[in-house]
């Protein structure tokens, strides 16, 4: 099963799950492009550490087929019976290693936290991040501002090229100045920058600069 494709099969069944409410308005909310490289490791690693992480949270993952290394999970509506939760991550064997990307949906208002919430959980307990309790989302989820060291949000610039910038969002995805897309996953002061490629970097205590291989970047705040 592609994995966009099971993204999609999670949210058509999360939303006819939603169908059988009441007159409420329901919606789905989705969450992709959360992704994690390791240098060690075999794609049967990868996918035993992905059952155990989908399975802290949304019960019965299961392979698409053995050896595929694309496991799904769905949760549902204690209420109804429905879909109402479900997540998809899949493994990816490198030369050396693996990559493994994660993506979620949820529906909105039976789950109390979003899809990106579900999503990041289970991405840190696949390679041992920060958990932090799955908190009701609120009516308007505000962008972080500053030079936090919590997230990379914000807008950066290159300082060995100026004509070089890039627009980081809290869902950990990134956007450079001429539309190319990547993604970013902070884990303490270490950056993981998947951008033509995987680079590790390191975040300054100010919040205001990351370094490594390549690249030397700057954030505006």
């Amino acid at each position: 099963m592609n994995v966009k494709r099971g993204l999609w099969l999670f949210a058509i069944a999360i939303f006819l799950g939603s169908q059988s409410q009441t007159a409420a308005v329901a919606s789905v909310d989705l969450s992709t492009g959360i992704r994690y490289v390791s240098d060690s490791g075999t794609l049967s690693d990868c996918s035993a550490k992905a059952k155990a992480a989908l399975e802290t949270y949304l019960p019965g993952a299961s392979e698409s087929s053995p050896g595929s290394g694309e496991w799904s999970a769905m949760g549902q509506n204690v209420a109804t019976g429905a879909a109402s939760s479900g997540a998809a991550v899949r493994c990816y064997p490198l030369p050396k290693g693996y990559l493994v990307t994660f993506i979620c949906a949820v529906q909105l208002p039976a789950n109390p936290y979003p899809a990106h919430a579900l999503c990041l959980n289970i991405a840190h307990k696949f390679y041992g991040g920060a958990i932090t309790p799955l908190a009701a989302m609120p009516t308007a989820t505000p962008v972080p501002t500053g030079c936090a060291t919590t997230n990379l949000v914000g807008s950066w610039v290159s300082d060995n090229d100026p004509k070089l910038s890039f627009n980081m969002q809290l869902n950990g995805d990134l956007t450079d100045n001429e539309g190319v897309s990547g993604n970013w996953i902070i884990d303490g002061e270490t950056v993981t920058l998947t951008y033509y490629g995987n680079h590790t970097l390191k975040l300054s205590p100010d919040g205001k600069h990351l370094s490594g291989p390549g690249y030397n970047l700057t954030r505006k705040c």
